[in-house]
């Protein structure tokens, strides 16, 4: 029972490395990305995350989002976007996440959208298919605090640290129980090695011994 807990142990401690190894390239990628790349959301495996910095989707709707958000967006097909939709797109340099209210065809026959934050009582200035940059997906409540302190230098090495820190205990663990097994084995060897030559000894002759010395006396 002992050796299953030891491999359970084990196991958790190289999926929690995996994970936080994982993360650190997404963070990574995040934060090259953004650096080449600062006039669009960077994104990982097709999908932008982003931290919601506003209320302005602030609600009880089933797809509301609240500041301090991690939220997580699509590329976006403008072909199929309906009104309802929650999209991202760049006003300003800025990234705002809102919902369509309304689909229009312009002049020359694009199409534009005009957004609406639902906590907001006035809607947006129509925006172009171009300026649209993303399909909002889903939410992790109140984990972009968290992103947005992982992106920073102390949060970059505890994060660093962290699966470090986790694989040198991990290995030094691994090592001592090689060690104590290694012990064992020898010290059990050697005590098999003393009996073996024992029990592989000739008798003493005590008669023997006796006799000669009452011949000699």
């Amino acid at each position: 029972m002992r050796k299953v807990w030891k491999t359970i142990g084990t196991v958790l401690a190289l999926l929690l490395c995996a994970v936080f190894a994982f993360a650190l390239v997404c963070n990574l990628t995040i934060i090259i990305k953004g650096t080449l790349h600062p006039d669009t959301p960077p994104t990982v495996f097709g999908v932008a995350p982003m931290v919601v910095l506003s209320g302005s989707m602030s609600g009880t709707a089933q797809d509301h989002i609240e500041v301090g958000d991690l939220i997580f967006d699509t590329k976006a097909d403008v072909n199929t976007l309906k009104e309802g939709d929650v999209i991202s797109f760049m006003e300003n340099k800025i990234v705002v996440t809102h919902r369509i209210i309304r689909i229009e065809t312009a002049q020359d026959g694009t199409r534009l959208f005009v957004t609406k934050g639902d906590a907001n009582n006035t809607e947006d200035e129509p925006i172009t298919a171009d300026m649209v940059v993303g399909l909002y997906r889903f939410r992790i409540p109140k984990l972009g605090d968290f992103a947005l302190f992982l992106q920073k230098p102390l949060g970059m090495v505890i994060f660093i640290g962290i699966p470090v820190l986790a694989f040198i205990v991990i290995d030094i663990l691994r090592r001592q129980r090689h060690k104590s097994r290694e012990a064992r084995e020898n010290e059990q060897l050697r005590a098999e090695l003393d009996r073996l030559r024992k029990s592989a000894a000739p008798p003493q002759d005590t008669q023997s011994g006796a006799s000669e010395n009452d011949t000699k006396a």
